[in-house]
């Protein structure tokens, strides 16, 4: 009998980088364990109920997925995850189900590391996405001595275009208010008793990562107060908009915030401005942009370099993939999605490979939170790479030389060449970044 191939997308869990990944996105020293629990909001405006003339303050109920380092303990299998798999309403094909399970590095709800304390770091997904759906990124940073608490948003579900209004108002309504809601749960842990995780978290060192939708809510945490004239939200009624339009408590940046990361952005292209420029001015929390050239979901030229340029009180970042469009942040694709067009449009991108986008993401993410979390001053000289577009970097060889997976310094032979890549494969990436002013 022939021996059966060996399918790496399916025995990889997606934290794993692959060998061609720039250096930091490698796993740290810690094994990884993952925990899940449920926080409730007791007075939260409720969309549904507003526009049915019910009183709009309702329970909300948010799910967290919760990755720390761990102790040692390998009695039992790593996570499985589940993920959904998204077609077009009415467009499912019968043989295709609803979930597909995934695999991780974590195990569930094995004892943390003692007498260590970890920066916290909180991911926000996009619209119509899940908590597990940044697995790449939960799991590699709690392997490098990070707590990553993931939001699972709950956003509502919809099948036709009214449905789809209801659904996405309710998504802008909620993205910064479950952000802040879980941060301030996780800065004070003493409501949990004699919880061990409270007791490793560093509530003074807080980063904050949002994907799409998560990094519209995620500039509003940092400080970003809408604009009410924003087209964004003429389907939320203004009764519902006026805590986080006026309310100190949602406009000012939060406190406890060190690190933001946005990754696609949704909310910067005019058609759906959710800012004026003087608000994005109000974000003074150290920023990292992850982006597309080709978004055309939260748009580039006019949408999230609009939103990088104008944050100018800010110290940032922004990693631009050429040709790269709007799924750029998530996990990559299920099998399954090489068989169907609209779970290859949802998960994949048309030019990179997405198993290299994890990669690139790990590696700069990890960088640029070990600078403004750990206070890892060195982690700098990976962000600040040289020059500002990878492919006029420089690594001279000699005919036929080889220097195999080795990383590259920043410098060779007075040559500037993308800190922490390998050689050759600094290609289709541009770094801006801009000082506080």
């Amino acid at each position: 009998m022939a021996e059966e191939a060996y399918d790496a997308t399916k025995s990889r869990a997606y934290s794993i980088p692959t060998a061609d990944a720039p250096e930091l996105a490698a796993l740290g020293p810690y094994p990884v364990a993952v925990s899940n629990m449920s926080l409730t909001d007791p007075s939260r405006p409720n969309i549904s109920q507003a526009l049915a003339g019910k009183p709009s303050a309702a329970t909300r109920e948010i799910i967290v997925h919760i990755w720390y380092p761990s102790i040692v303990d390998t009695r039992y299998e790593p996570a499985t995850y589940t993920g959904k798999l998204p077609f077009r309403p009415g467009t499912r094909p019968a043989e295709v189900p609803e979930f597909y399970e995934f695999k991780g590095i974590a195990h569930w709800d094995i004892e943390i590391v003692s007498g260590q304390k970890f920066p916290l770091v909180i991911l926000s997904h996009g619209y119509g996405n899940w908590a597990t759906f940044l697995s790449y990124l939960a799991e590699n940073l709690a392997s490098k001595g990070y707590i990553v608490v993931s939001i699972d948003h709950g956003d509502l579900p919809y099948i036709d275009l009214p449905s789809f209004n209801l659904s996405f108002a309710d998504t802008i309504l909620n993205r910064a208010r479950d952000q802040r809601f879980v941060i301030d749960a996780f800065s004070d842990m003493t409501q949990f008793g004699e919880y061990k995780l409270a007791a490793a978290i560093d509530a003074d060192a807080i980063g904050l990562l949002g994907y799409s939708m998560g990094g519209f809510g995620a500039l509003a945490t940092a400080g970003a107060g809408y604009d009410p004239k924003s087209p964004s939200f003429t389907h939320i009624p203004a009764s519902l908009m006026n805590d986080i339009l006026e309310d100190e408590q949602f406009t000012a940046p939060h406190p406890n915030l060190k690190a933001v990361v946005a990754i696609a952005p949704w909310g910067g292209a005019p058609a759906n401005r959710a800012w004026a420029k003087q608000s994005l001015a109000q974000i003074r929390t150290p920023l990292f942009v992850i982006a597309g050239d080709q978004d055309d979901v939260s748009g580039f030229d006019d949408g999230i370099r609009w939103i990088y340029e104008n944050a100018k009180s800010a110290d940032r970042h922004m990693l631009v993939y050429e040709n790269g469009r709007h799924s750029v942040g998530g996990n990559p694709e299920p099998p399954i999605a090489d068989d169907y067009f609209d779970l290859t449009d949802w998960f994949n991108e048309p030019v990179w490979r997405r198993d290299r986008v994890v990669g690139i993401n790990q590696h700069f993410i990890t960088a640029f939170l070990n600078q403004h979390l750990k206070g890892d001053d060195s982690a700098a000289t990976y962000m600040n790479v040289m020059p500002e577009r990878s492919n006029d970097g420089e690594w001279p060889l000699p005919p036929g030389g080889y220097v195999g997976g080795t990383y590259s310094t920043g410098q060779h032979d007075g040559k500037a060449y993308w800190k922490g890549f390998q050689r050759r494969f600094a290609l289709g990436l541009t770094m801006k970044r801009a000082a506080a002013r």
